[in-house]
């Protein structure tokens, strides 16, 4: 296979998959948001910020974008793994499995969608638990993290810069 099929589907799949998670993720959030909201108008900063969590995981999926972008040349304009060398198809699997590896850990975006939308609805009852909230929803957002991470160690010693 072509060296920049590769490195494509390493950039779709950590965009694609990690923003589509954030998407049900704020949209499980922002329905018990606007539940919030509707009865009380003061519940609408801590839903907003509980809310707005698990789309942290789509910035996380377009670092992983641009960095295999850059890295592989795509963003500058001169592709480096052009050539269907052993080296560069390995290389370019690599980016493949970073993108991969952020997409599928951001799918924690939807279980912190659930979190955060109970957390608003204990905040609105109780708005002394906004800080447990944000705590319990974080939970879900370490996998993204240790995913994010990982493409990074992959990128870095896979690929470099």
């Amino acid at each position: 296979m072509d060296p920049i099929v590769y490195v494509a589907l390493g950039m779709a799949l950590a965009a694609g998959i990690a923003g589509a998670a954030s998407s049900f993720g704020v949209g499980i959030a922002g329905a018990a948001a606007a539940g919030a909201v509707a009865e009380d108008e003061k519940n609408f900063k801590n839903a907003l910020i509980l809310e707005g969590l698990p789309m942290t995981q789509s910035i996380y999926g377009l670092i992983t974008l641009f960095l295999i972008a850059l890295v592989s040349g795509i963003l500058g304009g001169s592709f480096k793994f052009a050539a269907a060398t052993q080296e560069n198809i390995i290389k370019s699997a690599i980016l493949l499995g970073a993108g991969l590896t952020v997409g599928l850990t951001g799918l924690s975006a939807i279980p912190q969608g659930i979190i955060a939308s109970a957390g608003i609805g204990a905040v609105a009852k109780n708005p002394k638990t906004f800080t447990q909230g944000i705590i319990f929803a974080a939970m879900a957002e370490t996998m993204a993290i240790f995913g994010l991470v990982g493409a990074l160690i992959l990128i870095v010693t896979g690929v470099g810069f």
